[in-house]
């Protein structure tokens, strides 16, 4: 009896190595496959875009391998850190696909041109530097009005603390963030910290901005604004999209009749 539960054990544990080497060595295929189709979105990306810097990519989900049988990358995105956009500033962006129908030769190549996506998403974040630019504040910090978190939630509103050309001492004012149309505005609505002499009409030019969002490197007018972990977001999406390499660029326009949203 001894003797058969030992082996029993010795062949239980040989089939669990078994089973770890071979779910070892389909990881490794599977994130050496990711690599190089991340790796060659990235290069194409950049010389279609004529971009300075190749973007980071991420392709697919937990196990890549498998859009080779369902046939759809669940998602991929390009992003791009502190990159200089002229008469915005220093900003992150980044473009994100979903339900990307592929071919498995695709899948391999990595080349995404001419493929749908279900959803397109285009995301530009502004923190304190790049704001400040637009307001010739150079100290402009940004904060959640009421989560005092690192991240934070979404917030319409923000609290702006810097010191505003011709000011000694540094201002904070709430502020609403609003579309209108394809129109941006940045209002103050109320003075939390400043003098005592000053009041908001004193310093609320100083901390309004307004821009027509298609000004903006995004796939077309934002849809939605918002303040998340210290950057106001702005963010825009179409549906059912026929990709160009260029297109997937977080800061490279959309060609015309890409979407059929």
């Amino acid at each position: 009896m001894q003797k058969s539960r030992t082996k029993a054990l010795n062949i239980a544990a040989a089939t669990i190595g078994v089973c770890a080497a071979v779910g070892a060595t389909f990881w490794v295929v599977d994130s050496a496959v990711a690599a190089r189709a991340e790796y060659h979105i990235s290069k194409a990306v950049a010389e279609s875009a004529d971009l300075t810097n190749s973007p980071r990519v991420f392709a697919g989900s937990t196990i890549y391998s498998m859009a080779f049988f369902t046939g759809e990358l669940d998602k991929v995105s390009i992003d791009m850190l502190d990159v200089e956009v002229p008469g915005v500033g220093m900003v992150n962006a980044s473009t994100e696909v979903e339900k990307v129908a592929v071919t498995p030769e695709q899948l391999l190549s990595g080349d995404l041109e001419g493929t749908t996506a279900e959803l397109f998403t285009r995301d530009l974040r502004m923190d304190g530097v790049a704001i400040g630019a637009q307001l010739g504040i150079t100290d402009l910090d940004i904060a959640h009005p009421n989560d005092v978190s690192p991240s934070g939630g979404l917030a319409s509103e923000a609290v702006l603390t810097g010191t505003p050309q011709g000011h000694i001492d540094p201002v904070s004012v709430l502020v609403t963030l609003r579309l209108v149309g394809s129109e941006f505005r940045m209002t103050p609505i109320e003075l939390i910290d400043a003098a005592p002499d000053l009041s908001l009409d004193d310093v609320s030019g100083a901390f309004s901005w307004r821009v027509d969002t298609r000004q903006l490197p995004l796939a077309d007018r934002a849809m939605a604004v918002y303040l998340s972990g210290g950057s106001i977001h702005f963010q825009s999406e179409a549906r059912n999209v026929t990709l160009t390499t260029r297109e997937l660029s977080p800061l490279a326009a959309p060609e015309e009749d890409s979407s059929t949203s």
